[in-house]
């Protein structure tokens, strides 16, 4: 039973979070996501991030 009640926890864990991230997503904005992004170098990363 315990088992059971875990799985329901976590479904609604996500379905929480898939909520919480699609109001998240209604207040964003593209263009100031790519102004953000543009400001990133262009460089290769170092080898131990590869």
């Amino acid at each position: 039973m315990e088992d059971k009640s875990r799985s329901e926890t976590e479904k609604i864990a996500a379905l929480m979070t898939e909520g919480y991230l699609k109001e998240r997503a209604k207040r964003g904005s593209r263009a100031r996501y790519e102004a953000i992004l543009a400001k990133v170098p262009d460089i290769e990363p170092e080898v131990y991030d590869r």
